[in-house]
């Protein structure tokens, strides 16, 4: 597909829906929602998501300043079950994302965070200046099951995709030994590295569902290098264009 310097809303060519910030412990620094943006711009990723680990706040803040920039954003966060699976969020709206949001408070242990050790969680303000430091640990596991999670999510209007399912940790086939056909999965996520070895592209399924794929970004440099492309005949730009997309390849695939 042809890429086009005027369209950039209109043709979609790089789509990441799995990048962490300094939000997340595990992630550098310098990821701030400003700096994703720039370098997101910079190597033409046309819709990003901002998925930290058990928090909402940067996802928010990227959302709001994409709105004078050339990349288009969707809501988002990775969630740790109860299981220690890891399971990727994405919501319509800031006011589904704060439901999700305040149900990982009540779900969270309050466990203080040792930033020598797992790394600092950083929160930017809509300046790009560091405003705040979150001491609770956030990669700690939510007291919620992995169904009972999914249900929430589509309660409240989201999306739920358990996230690089083929991992030896926090991954649903780790954790569970198997992905339930049964389960109400919108899609599931495999590492870059397995779409990549076994040439996935947008529109396959997986053991039933969708399959997916995102960089899972820790570093600023890194974003841009590893991106689904959008084929021809498909059109994703926001979160109810993602949402209808998964919907339609269930049912052609299916029928």
């Amino acid at each position: 597909m042809g890429y086009c310097t005027n369209c950039w809303r209109v043709t979609l060519i790089k789509i990441d829906l799995h990048i962490h910030s300094a939000l997340s412990a595990c992630a550098e620094n310098i990821l701030s929602p400003q700096n994703i943006l720039k370098q997101a711009e910079k190597n033409k990723v046309n819709l990003i998501a901002v998925t930290d680990h058990n928090a909402i706040d940067h996802s928010i803040l990227v959302n709001r300043l994409s709105k004078k920039s050339k990349v288009n954003t969707i809501l988002g966060v990775e969630l740790t079950t109860k299981e220690e699976v890891h399971l990727l969020g994405y919501f319509p709206n800031e006011a589904s994302l704060k439901e999700m949001g305040k149900k990982i408070n009540e779900c969270l242990p309050q466990m203080k965070n040792n930033p020598s050790y797992f790394g600092y969680q950083l929160i930017y303000n809509d300046k790009g200046q560091i405003c705040q430091i979150d001491y609770l640990l956030r990669q700690n596991a939510l007291q919620i099951g992995l169904d009972d999670l999914v249900t929430f999510i589509h309660l409240i209007g989201g999306i739920a995709i358990p996230a690089h399912v083929e991992r030896e940790h926090c991954s649903i086939k780790s954790q569970i030994g198997f992905i339930d056909p049964d389960s109400n999965f919108d899609a599931i996520e495999v590492s870059k590295f397995d779409w990549m070895k076994k040439k996935f592209k947008l529109g396959d399924l997986l053991e039933g569902y969708p399959v997916l794929s995102g960089s899972d970004r820790h570093f600023l440099d890194d974003i841009g290098e590893f991106f689904m492309e959008v084929e021809d005949n498909n059109f994703i730009e926001d979160f109810k264009s993602f949402e209808n997309f998964l919907r339609k390849i269930k049912i052609e695939k299916h029928c």
